[in-house]
């Protein structure tokens, strides 16, 4: 079944990031990288949100790899 929850729990979005810590999540959200939702005390993120992290972090990955190839040509 599809899931289509708008919202959910700093504990789900750390199972959907590859199973980090709560403590490395809020350490991303503290520094700008994952965005979170409000509610009251609550917290919670978005899964979109996640997906587009998750992409950023691919991006710069394979920036990197593909620098490296071009200085090995050198």
């Amino acid at each position: 079944m599809l899931d289509t929850r708008l919202l959910i729990s700093p504990r789900e979005a750390c199972y959907r990031l590859g199973g980090i810590s709560q403590r490395h999540l809020w350490n991303l959200t503290r520094r700008g990288l994952i965005p979170c939702v409000r509610l009251g005390r609550r917290v919670f993120y978005r899964p979109a949100d996640l997906e587009v992290f998750i992409e950023n972090v691919a991006r710069q990955a394979e920036a990197v790899e593909h620098e490296g190839r071009s200085h090995d040509a050198a």
